[in-house]
């Protein structure tokens, strides 16, 4: 569990976050980190659960580990981008070979290494540039 103040740091633009982890625990920190910035967020257990609440809430940024029951995460970001959501993608992973950077940035993700920097994950979700 990470430590977090319970005050709201409020970002000027509130996203709609999915994130796509199958470690509930860090799944459930980055959800809360980026809800005490301000944005709303929905958490998934696998890519296919990923893609069902995608499809729903139409997030406007998703977060998804590489290694995922199923698929990886770069292959659910091509699969958002087969259902013509247009989502703002990061891939997390602890695996930082270069073949693993370059899958996830050739599905169109930026990509993060663990552990996870939460300060410049939130400062990249609230990006009002993206």
């Amino acid at each position: 569990m990470v430590a977090v103040s319970s005050r709201p740091i409020m970002t000027s633009l509130r996203r709609r976050i999915l994130i796509v982890d199958d470690n509930a625990d860090l799944a459930d920190n980055i959800a809360e980190i980026l809800r005490l910035a301000g944005h709303t967020t929905q958490v998934a257990a696998s890519a296919e659960e990923g893609l069902s609440k995608a499809l729903t809430n139409e997030p406007d940024v998703v977060v998804t580990d590489f290694r995922l029951p199923g698929v990886n995460g770069a292959v659910f970001i091509k699969a958002l981008l087969v259902a013509r959501l247009h989502v703002r993608a990061m891939v997390m992973s602890a695996y930082t070979d270069a073949t693993t950077i370059e899958e996830a940035m050739a599905a169109g993700a930026a990509f993060m290494g663990k552990p996870l920097d939460y300060l410049r994950l939130s400062a990249w979700v609230g990006d009002a540039h993206a």
